[in-house]
């Protein structure tokens, strides 16, 4: 169990062998590639920009390829599928190979994009169909404008008008001479046709803008608009039934998904080389890689470079610790947690690896939030199928393997609780068969002793806290820091040690055993000296560090008493492992509760069925959830904060990271 840091490693070979090194590294993955500083060197770098924008340009096409082909001729896959295995060979496709992938790669898209384009011109037929919706019972061509001596209009105005309110309007602006018909005439609108001398255009000009006639806004047509409606359906159909040809063809590529799918992969891992090449400094026949490498494949490294390839290699210590990367490396019962970490941040330059010490307080608290065993067996055995099964590929199954201890810890809690299912053990065998088959607990039942089990839930974070602050002193004691270990973290760690005493003579006490005088005296009085030894300590500091008056490094020593409120606020953070444990069992026990609502009967058998069945998993998922979610914080905001500084960087090296396909030998 460790955490596996980096050396710088410097590479110096023949432009000939450029490719063949860089292969090797590839599949092998295990030196992460960076920038060559060029400054003030006679090296170059070679440009690359244009062949990764043009793999780029290849991948989005290839990547746009499949989710057509995953819409109009989906696959069928399992629930929890992988990639398919290749062999190494198979991967670096031919010239000609990938020449061909690409011509059904643009042929698919250039169909899907007909059938985008009819779908368009669909919908803007759709919308001329709305717009001419108003004037279906013209029985005139609406391209006909007028005469030699009449203008002929139509349009619709906003709501029911009636012909004496047009004749008003008409009259408004002095026009005698004017025709009109109704058309259309609802509570939403009115369509009007009209034709009228053109000597009085502009008259019927201010007539319209004063009625707020609004004209068509489609090109008109000489068909009558009831003609043009069925003209523009006609066209509908044709639109729709060449798309459904287009959607065919595009199905008949679904053969080639896997071809396009080994494109895809073929053209990432190509960009990555280049990505690669472009990091380099080179002369005309030489070239220098620059990078980390792990402490345990550095020595394999170098000896396979220089043996196989005739290249030189330097391994050193980095010159800035700070930006060499690091990898974590724990058995199977620490490995599954490592997430939890990585994604809170890897560990700086003077951070230890907390996984080993994490993973036991995570798998507990869980189990203690969670509860239950028949939900812990649910979930143990279903994760230990999916984590240590072949259903997933290895490099997929490391959640499902913490989810597996979780289940084991919740398992545990559940029989020390007993709880199984809530108290469906006592409701069935009650209610159905007229026994009390009542699951005893090992230990306590929550709901019965609350108060003993937030004592324990306390002593239980006191505990946490006081290792994360050990680890703290240790890291300052190791870096020489005596003095900072002993005033900041170790007479704290004095403290908690007379808080945890009391707490444990509390819980013993409620858990009726006789608890001895002296263990609450200890508590009390240890707890009043170590208080006094922080004030003394934090004085001298005051006097000797900051160069306070006695005054004034008294009442900082004295105010540093205040820090404990953090302190109480940490451990009373823990009663959360009570509060979400007992609302599982509760939620529990409502949902078989409700279940039997009906009775002894059919009816009520087949209700406390669906009931049971639907109310458990709901509970499930939400209480698994508020379980992960905050024993995580536990973690992070209480237990990390007391010790770990991170901003370490994650070991990237350069591999192989494919998405459709994994070579036979790869994780």
């Amino acid at each position: 169990m460790a955490l596996v840091r980096s050396k710088e490693i410097f590479v110096y070979g023949l432009n000939s062998e450029r490719k063949e090194i860089l292969e090797e590294m590839h599949q092998k993955g295990v030196i992460e590639i960076k920038d060559v500083d060029i400054a003030d060197t006679q090296l170059e770098r070679k440009e690359t920009a244009q062949s990764i924008s043009q793999f780029d340009g290849f991948i989005n096409s290839s990547e746009n390829a499949i989710e057509i082909l995953d819409k109009y001729a989906p696959e069928k896959t399992g629930l929890f599928s992988s990639r398919k295995s290749i062999s190494m060979d198979k991967y670096s496709m031919k010239s000609v190979d990938s020449e061909g992938a690409l011509k059904k790669v643009y042929e698919i898209i250039r169909l899907a994009d007909k059938i985008h384009e009819n779908a368009e011109n669909i919908r803007k037929i759709d919308a001329k169909q709305i717009a001419l919706r108003p004037f279906l019972q013209l029985d005139v061509p609406m391209n006909v404008t007028g005469t030699r001596d009449t203008i002929i209009k139509s349009g619709t105005l906003q709501g029911a008008w009636t012909e004496q309110e047009i004749n008003e309007a008409l009259q408004k602006q002095e026009i005698d001479t004017f025709h009109f018909e109704f058309v259309a005439n609802t509570k939403e609108y009115t369509t009007i046709w009209m034709a009228y001398p053109k000597g009085i255009a502009q008259k019927a000009n201010a007539f319209f803008q004063d009625i707020g006639l609004a004209e068509p806004s489609f090109s008109l047509s000489h068909h009558v608009p009831k003609k043009k409606t069925e003209v523009l359906e006609e066209a509908k159909k044709e639109l729709a039934k060449e798309a459904g040809k287009l959607e065919k063809e595009i199905a008949k590529y679904g053969k080639d998904r896997d071809e396009i799918k080994l494109l895809y992969d073929h053209l990432v891992l190509r960009k990555e080389k280049y990505q690669a090449i472009a990091k380099m400094g080179m002369t005309a026949h030489t070239f220098v890689l620059e990078g980390y490498v792990l402490d345990k494949h550095a020595e394999q490294v170098q000896k396979a470079l220089e043996q196989n390839y005739g290249a030189y290699v330097e391994i050193h210590d980095p010159e800035d610790p700070e930006d060499a990367p690091v990898q974590f490396e724990n058995n199977g019962f620490v490995a599954p947690v490592e997430g939890i970490t990585r994604t809170y941040s890897m560990p700086g330059v003077g951070d230890v690896d907390p996984n080993p010490i994490m993973s036991f307080f995570y798998y507990f608290f869980f189990g203690m939030m969670f509860s239950d065993a028949g939900y812990g067996l649910l979930m143990a055995i279903a994760c230990f199928i999916l984590g240590y099964g072949k259903v997933l590929e290895p490099g997929k199954r490391a959640s499902f393997k913490m989810f597996f201890f979780c289940g084991l810890s919740t398992t545990f809690w559940g029989f020390m609780y007993g709880g199984f299912f809530g108290d469906a053990t006592h409701t069935i065998s009650s209610v159905f068969f007229g026994g009390d088959a009542m699951l005893t607990p090992l230990w306590m039942d929550p709901t019965q002793e609350p108060l003993t089990l937030l004592v324990f839930s306390v002593m239980l974070g006191i505990i946490h806290l006081l290792i994360g602050m050990g680890i703290k002193v240790y890291t300052l004691c190791r870096d020489k820091q005596y003095f900072e270990a002993v005033a900041d973290h170790m007479i704290w760690m004095v403290i908690m040690g007379f808080i945890l005493v009391l707490a444990t003579g509390m819980f013993l006490g409620n858990s009726g055993v006789t608890v001895p005088g002296v263990v609450n005296t200890i508590g009390m009085y240890g707890l009043i000296v170590a208080l006094i030894g922080l004030v003394a300590i934090k004085t001298a500091a005051g006097l000797v560090l900051k160069k306070k008056n006695i005054i004034a490094a008294l009442g900082g020593g004295v105010l540093s008493i205040y820090d404990i409120t953090g302190y109480i606020g940490d451990m009373l953070s823990y009663s959360r492992l009570l509060a979400l444990g007992l609302a599982t069992g509760v939620i529990a026990n409502v949902v078989n509760m409700m279940g039997t609502l009906f009775g002894n009967s059919a009816i009520g058998i087949v209700f406390f069925v669906v009931v049971f069945i639907l109310g458990h998993i709901v509970n499930f998922a939400l209480n698994a959830l508020g379980a992960y979610v905050h024993t995580m914080r536990l973690q992070y905001v209480e237990f990390y904060s007391k010790f770990y500084e991170g901003g370490g960087k994650p070991f990237k090296p350069f591999k192989m990271d494919t998405k459709y396909y994994r070579f036979s030998n790869q994780k």
